[in-house]
């Protein structure tokens, strides 16, 4: 019989049927717009994927789905549906299914925003219902446009998932027209920012290379400024003592000549008197060549300090009172004929330490009142400064007898110093100071001329040049060692040193000797003096300056 017959039953049984059929176990897919019109319809046997490529089982072309959006298979006699890390995600009854899900047919399963469904239901099972608007309906499930927005919504993709779909370098196969969109703009922005980091970078590397050269520049142009102050500066040393030592062998041919004239005169001897002008006008042109070296040299300091000027330029230093009291220090060495370029490093320390020796002292006070009230400093810098030597020796009578014209000393093996500047018979006899007959008591005696201010400070000036044109070459602190110890140790020790400014100095003699504390402190005592002399009020003291009074200041 015809309607006995057994039949594999279509996808779609016509409902009015009233034939006996079997269907095929499977499943039957409808797809469906937002209202419910079916669009299509298949019947699966194994399980389906969708998606909008071609390879497909159920081809779905609209860019909000992926190109591999979800796949249905059967599982251990189950159904599972499965988003396939699709971009806008699947959704049953307004939920995202995260990744796999049981499936209860019958079915409405939902792909993207504004929505294509699918509705899946087991073959012979009942067709399920559209769902009816609802008059509060539930969100509609996140587009790709506002997927960013909804990261943290546990329906969401992870961020991890987002990041890498539209951050990777290789573009998903799956990926829809709004995700390759995005990633363009992600691109764009990218370059763009990368340009601007680009620019940063070139800018920020210019900069740097600019700060290299200048520090590189200043480096070089410190060390050559450096280099030409030091050798300026001993060339000056070097002329200072061939000027000394020429003035002294002029001096001492005048003395001569002179003491000649008068014992032929005495004698009234006839005598060759076109030789002796002869001598005369030689002495008298070599005294006019000193004096113009002298101009020379003084040239030359001016030029020594501008290059010590730009030299000290060239390093950044914020002026506080710790840095102007190392101005000072650095300048009096300099004035004493020591290079300030190549003080020892804790000199300065040291500078310090004995100046607070003179603040916490009543000596100085009572020292330098002596001084101006017995009017002896245009003495001392008339002496010094006729003898070409540095002014700031004026305090060494300060450390000798605190400038008392009477002083005396104490008894030593080499005989008894006397006056303010505290000289041996010997030596005042030396330079022309008569002795008188107390000479060998610790006694004052009217008659001995170092007790004789004027006279004495002549003598002392002499003595002081004879030491700075020899063995101290230049060296001002190098000429007070060797007058605190006269003919004692330290000045062996300092004629054993090379005999050119240079290599004797007082900062080698330091380096290269242990001296005697007692010099060492003498050295000090009337460098700080000295220091302290510059600016009085600076370091608590009330008196005024000695090298800037107009009254006391050589012309």
């Amino acid at each position: 019989m015809q309607d006995d017959r057994t039949v594999f039953k279509p996808p779609i049984p016509p409902p009015d049927s009233d034939r006996t059929v079997i269907a095929r176990p499977g499943l039957q897919v409808f797809v469906e717009d937002a209202s419910g019109k079916t669009q299509k319809d298949y019947f699966f046997t194994q399980g389906f994927t969708a998606g909008r490529a071609q390879d497909n089982r159920v081809v779905l072309d609209s860019g909000v789905i992926s190109r591999h959006h979800l796949e249905v298979k059967r599982e251990a006699g189950e159904w599972w549906l499965v988003d396939l890390n699709s971009a806008n995600g699947v959704f049953i009854d307004g939920l995202r299914v995260e990744s796999k899900s049981r499936l209860t047919l019958p079915v409405r399963v939902q792909l993207g925003n504004p929505g294509i469904f699918l509705r899946i239901q087991a073959t012979g099972q009942a067709a399920s219902k559209a769902p009816q608007p609802r008059e509060n309906p539930a969100p509609a499930p996140p587009s790709d446009a506002t997927l960013s927005g909804q990261a943290a919504d546990k329906r969401q993709l992870s961020r991890e998932a987002v990041r890498e779909r539209l951050m990777s370098a290789e573009e998903a196969e799956d990926a829809g027209d709004y995700t390759r969109m995005v990633r363009t703009l992600i691109r764009e922005d990218r370059v763009v920012h990368s340009k601007k980091y680009n620019q940063w970078i070139s800018v920020l590397a210019a900069l740097f290379l600019v700060a290299v050269g200048v520090v590189t520049y200043q480096r070089i142009a410190l060390s050559n400024a450096r280099t030409l102050a030091l050798d300026l500066f001993y060339d000056i040393k070097t002329l200072e003592v061939s000027l000394s030592r020429a003035e002294l062998t002029i001096e001492s041919s005048a003395k001569v000549l002179e003491q000649t004239i008068n014992t032929l005169a005495q004698q009234k001897l006839q005598a060759d008197q076109d030789q002796i002008r002869a001598e005369q006008e030689k002495i008298a042109a070599e005294s006019r060549r000193l004096a113009q070296e002298r101009k020379r040299l003084q040239g030359m300091k001016a030029k020594y300090q501008e290059y010590v000027q730009e030299a000290e330029s060239l390093r950044i230093r914020f002026p506080t009172a710790a840095r102007y009291e190392e101005e000072l220090i650095t300048r009096v060495a300099r004035e004493f004929g020591e290079s300030e370029l190549e003080l020892p490093e804790d000199f300065v320390d040291e500078v310090r330490r004995y100046i607070k020796y003179w603040q916490s002292s009543s000596r100085m006070p009572q020292a330098m009142a002596a001084l101006e009230n017995n009017a002896y400093a245009p003495t001392i810098l008339a002496a010094l400064d006729k003898e070409g030597l540095p002014l700031h020796l004026i305090y060494l009578p300060l450390q000798e007898s605190n400038y008392d014209a009477a002083a005396v000393g104490p008894e030593t093996r080499f005989g008894i110093a006397k006056g303010a500047w505290q000289l041996l018979a010997s030596t005042g006899e030396d330079f022309g100071l008569k002795s008188g007959p107390l000479a060998a008591t610790r006694d004052y005696d009217e008659q001995d001329q170092r007790f004789d201010f004027n006279q004495a400070t002549r003598a002392g000036a002499k003595y002081l040049k004879l030491i700075y044109s020899t063995e101290a070459q230049a060296s001002g602190l190098l000429v007070i060692a060797s007058y605190n110890y006269g003919q004692n140790r330290v000045r062996e020790m300092i004629k054993k040193m090379p005999d050119n400014p240079r290599d004797k100095n007082f900062w080698k003699f330091i380096q290269q000797y242990q001296i005697p504390k007692e010099t060492y402190d003498y050295v000090f005592y009337i460098f700080s003096a000295a220091v302290i002399g510059e600016d009085p009020k600076h370091f608590g003291f009330k008196f005024s300056p000695p090298l800037l009074s107009a009254a006391a200041k050589p012309g």
